[in-house]
């Protein structure tokens, strides 16, 4: 199966660069960047009204409604060639957004600059041939499905509709279909404001960069992505008594070293505590890409899963991807913070981690600060990576990795308005870091622990890119440096996870 990217490097115009040295007035410099853009894009850009409040309003988490100086809405690859090379010729602070779901605060939303939106450029459409998808990076992946569900076909994405196609796909991106393919980024095709397109042979750099590089090479504005014909599929969601937790860690350590025996089967090990009620309960989350014939009974990599009593609610039946990922979304509204490892997969292991886990969330105490908390187990096997070197590979690092791992994830929802928000942030926030702690000290001392950290579930404080390994670094500095030469994305885009690329040195004087 042939794998390519078509990207827009609208960073690759600006060859020299502009001038890096930061302004003395940040805010009269933003204000004056909006005014070359309001001048150049009269009808795009936004800085006050209700196109602007709408896309502040759009962002999943509460912490990332920040405030830009202005917000600029373009609807073609063109306009965002424009856009980009207006913003580094004149030096301007800037951050791009395609959903808005992610939780890393100023990741794609500015205070003091300007947001490039990418909402407008989100046009879904089948190939002639029906091999591929074409999907605009501002599209949601309930917009993909429900387009490509109504043509009996689906693609590799997000698992939640709501999720935004680009930030998924560069931080790599998991799916129902991965063990059928891979991560979603390993089945792509590319775009940039010079219009380059990058596969296994041309700008074959490029094309790893990408894959798991986020936001540090340029804007992508087209994906296409490997469509498969497809059917409704099974799945849904069984919750269950937390009473069950033995069972579940040994049934959940089984599937993830079986997968490779039925690929057609995917789950989500999710456990929740919702202080409010005192609810604590675990909620998996079961997919098989076919439809399966009898539904109650399920398919056999999940026997053991459906074995397990009591079950406080089944939702699972046969449908399509637009009705199935409608049950995966979280609460709105809030804010966030999510946090990950990734580990050995071990039953002991899984059981040591929900053990941290209890006692660290406190889930008998009622009394507790946040709406929600909680945890995920993914399985993580090689078999995923297998298809990532297929398809030319990608610079996550988990090559290296041969044993069948468990993706971490931690989350904590909470309340908290502009007025006590950074209060409950700090609280918040302490709760993770000394959660990730215990869990890290636990982990190394079981040798357990792997270097890869999930991009699109890390917090600010951890650093993925690190995870990728010295190697992929290399790859992605060189590829940044070739096709970016102005830095653009480094010097002009503050937010996310960025490369560690040495600052040039001033030349010395006598």
């Amino acid at each position: 199966m042939k794998s390519w990217f078509s990207i827009l490097i609208a960073a690759a115009a600006i060859r020299g660069g502009a001038n890096a040295a930061d302004p003395v007035n940040p805010s009269q410099h933003a204000t004056d960047c909006c005014g070359t853009l309001t001048k150049a894009l009269p009808n795009l850009t936004y800085s006050n009204g209700p196109e602007y409040q709408r896309s502040i309003d759009s962002y999943f988490s509460l912490q990332d409604r920040l405030t830009p100086t202005c917000i600029v809405i373009p609807s073609t690859s063109t306009e965002v060639a424009q856009i980009v090379t207006l913003l580094g010729n004149n030096s301007c602070p800037f951050a791009v957004r395609s959903g808005g779901h992610g939780l890393v605060v100023g990741a794609a939303n500015i205070d003091t600059g300007v947001t490039v939106d990418l909402s407008r450029l989100s046009r879904v459409s089948l190939s002639a041939d029906k091999t591929y998808a074409s999907v605009g990076p501002g599209a949601r992946w309930a917009d993909v499905y429900a387009v490509l569900d109504a043509q009996g076909y689906a693609v590799p994405g997000g698992r939640a509709g709501s999720v935004g196609v680009g930030g998924l796909i560069t931080g790599g991106g998991n799916s129902f279909f991965a063990a059928r393919y891979g991560f979603v980024c390993d089945n792509v095709i590319l775009g940039n404001g010079t219009l380059v397109t990058a596969d296994n042979t041309t700008r074959p750099d490029l094309f790893q960069a990408l894959k798991g590089g986020s936001n540090n090479l340029g804007i992508v504005t087209r994906f296409d992505i490997f469509a498969v014909q497809q059917g409704d599929i099974w799945g849904g969601v069984v919750t269950y008594l937390p009473t069950t937790a033995r069972q579940q860690i040994s049934a959940f350590a089984d599937f993830t070293d079986t997968i490779v025996d039925d690929p057609y089967a995917s789950m989500i090990n999710i456990w929740l505590f919702v202080p409010s009620s005192g609810a604590f309960f675990i909620r998996n989350s079961y997919e098989y890409t076919r439809t399966v014939e009898n539904v109650k009974a399920g398919p056999p990599p999940f026997k053991t899963f459906l074995s397990i009593q009591p079950e406080l609610n089944n939702t699972m039946r046969n449908s399509n991807l637009s009705d199935l990922t409608t049950e995966l979304e979280s609460p709105p509204g809030l804010r966030n913070i999510y946090s990950t490892l990734t580990f050995k997969n071990d039953a002991q292991v899984l059981g040591g981690v929900v053990n941290i886990l209890q006692a660290a969330i406190n889930v008998t105490n009622r009394d507790q600060p946040f709406y929600l908390a909680g945890w995920e187990f993914q399985p993580l096997p090689r078999l995923f990576t297998d298809h990532s070197i297929e398809r030319g590979g990608n610079v996550l690092g988990l090559d290296e990795t041969q044993d069948n791992q468990v993706l971490f994830q931690l989350l904590i929802a909470y309340n908290g308005t502009d007025t006590n928000g950074a209060a409950n942030d700090a609280a918040m926030q302490a709760l993770s870091d000394g959660i990730i702690a215990k869990l890290t000290e636990f982990l190394e001392g079981a040798k357990a622990l792997n270097k890869f950290v999930y991009l699109n579930y890390a917090d600010t404080k951890q650093n993925p890119i690190a995870g990728y390994g010295e190697a992929n670094i290399r790859k992605l500095v060189a590829a940044s440096q070739k096709y970016d030469p102005g830095q653009v994305f480094q010097r002009l885009v503050p937010g996310g996870f960025k490369l560690p690329i040495p600052s040039p040195k001033t030349p010395e004087t006598t």
